[in-house]
């Protein structure tokens, strides 16, 4: 693949990535735009273009089309980096399960997974893996690789949850019923508060409502959260609020909570 290929596949990820994150689609010309650049991609290299018209296809929210342009890049080319290509268009279709089962499934295989690494902790805290955020980081730790702050946060957040000792595997839950409420009432990118008091884990979503809508998303979730009956979630509670100022978490303090975290073998 020529270096130009391959600029032109990262400028068109880049523009492609600000769409997945702000929930966005393209209009009608800036898509014609997009699918020009692919097309010349795939003149070159007919996996990687393809894996472009993928990507396309999930900013348009169009799954059906994504899955069929990602299962001609996988036919193409054995190289893992396109079913990361796949995994990304799931997260940005809101398939984060499909999405994470996918990373998973390329993790020993990547060359280079520093960067891959450190997306997939976000990627495992965002679907309430949080078991899996401290393996990634222990991962990370040991190659000696370098963390994001927002990943780092997660870590920290995660390892917390881990220490409340309730049942992970709740959590999948928890966070699916979180993220239905979010997007119900229109929600998008909550700030996201972890605290753990005693034996009394608190998961806070701060965002920017009237105080008598944000009583009503609470008792939407108190109700979600009585319907999780196969696990005792008596210590734990959730609730959106408005933003409250708060002292800041010291770099050394956040360290100091993950290293000093030792799994109980109960």
């Amino acid at each position: 693949m020529s270096k130009n290929t391959s600029t032109l596949f990262q400028k068109l990820l880049d523009q492609l990535s600000v769409y997945a994150l702000n929930e966005t689609h393209p209009d009608a010309f800036t898509v014609i735009r997009m699918k020009k650049e692919a097309k010349k991609i795939i003149t070159e290299n007919q996996a990687l273009g393809a894996s472009a018209y993928g990507l396309i296809a999930s900013v348009e929210g169009d799954l059906e089309e994504s899955e069929r342009q990602h299962a001609i890049a996988i036919k193409l080319s054995r190289k893992p980096h396109y079913v990361m290509y796949r995994s990304m268009s799931m997260r940005t279709l809101g398939k984060h399960a499909e999405s994470y089962r996918l990373m998973q499934s390329i993790m020993k295989v990547m060359p280079k997974p520093v960067d891959l690494i450190d997306s997939e902790i976000v990627v495992a805290f965002d679907t309430g893996h949080y078991q899996d955020v401290k393996i990634y980081y222990d991962e990370l730790v040991r190659i000696q690789g370098s963390i994001s702050t927002q990943a780092l946060i997660r870590v920290y957040f995660s390892t917390l949850i881990l220490k409340s000792n309730i049942d992970l595997d709740a959590f999948p839950f928890i966070t699916f019923l979180l993220k239905a409420l979010a997007k119900k009432h229109h929600i998008k990118d909550p700030g996201t508060l972890v605290e753990l008091i005693e034996d009394q884990l608190f998961f806070w979503l701060e965002i920017e409502k009237d105080e008598n809508m944000i009583t009503i998303m609470n008792e939407q979730i108190a109700g979600g959260l009585a319907l999780i009956t196969p696990y005792n979630l008596d210590h734990f509670h959730a609730a959106f609020r408005t933003e409250v100022e708060r002292s800041e978490v010291k770099y050394e303090d956040i360290f100091k909570v993950i290293n000093d975290y030792e799994p109980s073998n109960t």
